[in-house]
């Protein structure tokens, strides 16, 4: 039996627990998946957590990714280029650093649209951004990103995409997919009116993809067409997926996932 984890503060939220443990289900296996609040002044100590829990590898979420690195032994080469770890494996008392977010947004992206290179607008410039700018760039695609102030770039470690101001927007030439990496719209506020950006930056043919996944269609969604459009969890679906390959070397079952996230928002009210 293996135990896994994802380390955060606040952690009440998350649905990591929900979707690891009805992996394993579907898997057949007594693994068990848990929630550890670790506060910012005890992260250091995270090698003492990993005893006592008996942690076979674990997730890192907000607001641990960036500083988890410093007490890593080793990092891969994509986490590195973003400066963000939220997967890390346990190898005896070795700990290596991964950036599940990466693969797991790609594979959502690919397998919901189909993979070919295409132009991308990211809005927003945060830590979700340089994840969704790595995705891209590592499959080739021509990438643009706009925030509201150019100070945002400064915290990207590549500069392999063009930066832009929001306002900069209605200027910019078509792009095939927009995606939004802020948290704007959680409230149902409309991130086109929110950021004076013009609606008619759409066409039938672009893609949308919002980062938020509750609720399912933000309103920055539905002015994309039907099959047009993904919010964030096939992504968080995937990353966690990828997350039980590096710690176990096996493929995850994400239908049988997908079926349990559908069950546990289906008996909300």
């Amino acid at each position: 039996m293996g135990r896994y984890a994802v380390i955060g503060y606040p952690i009440s939220h998350t649905l990591s627990p929900l979707i690891h443990n009805a992996n394993f289900e579907a898997k057949g296996t007594a693994d068990q998946y848990s929630a550890i609040a670790v506060p910012p002044d005890q992260l250091m100590h995270i090698r003492d957590t990993i005893r006592s829990e008996g942690l076979a590898g674990f997730n890192v979420t907000i607001p641990h990714k960036e500083k988890i690195m410093e007490y890593l032994d080793h990092v891969d080469a994509d986490a590195m280029k973003i400066g963000a770890v939220n997967t890390v494996s346990v190898d005896g008392d070795v700990l290596t650093g991964h950036n599940t977010d990466i693969t797991g947004y790609l594979d959502a992206f690919n397998q919901t649209f189909g993979r070919q290179h295409r132009r991308i607008l990211i809005i927003g410039a945060g830590g979700a951004a340089k994840a969704v700018h790595r995705a891209h760039a590592n499959n080739g695609d021509t990438v643009t990103i706009a925030a509201r102030r150019m100070e945002s770039f400064q915290q990207f470690r590549t500069v392999d995409f063009k930066a832009v101001l929001i306002s900069d927007i209605p200027d910019l030439d078509p792009h095939d997919a927009i995606i939004n990496t802020t948290p704007v719209g959680m409230k149902h506020e409309d991130l086109f009116e929110e950021m004076e950006i013009p609606h008619s930056i759409i066409t039938e043919d672009t893609l949308g993809v919002d980062l938020i996944y509750q609720p399912e269609r933000t309103k920055f969604l539905e002015y994309f067409a039907e099959g047009h459009y993904m919010n964030g969890m096939p992504m968080l679906i995937h990353q966690a997926m990828d997350a039980y390959t590096i710690w176990t070397g096996e493929q995850g079952d994400i239908a049988a996932v997908n079926r349990k996230y559908k069950a546990h928002i289906g008996g909300k009210s």
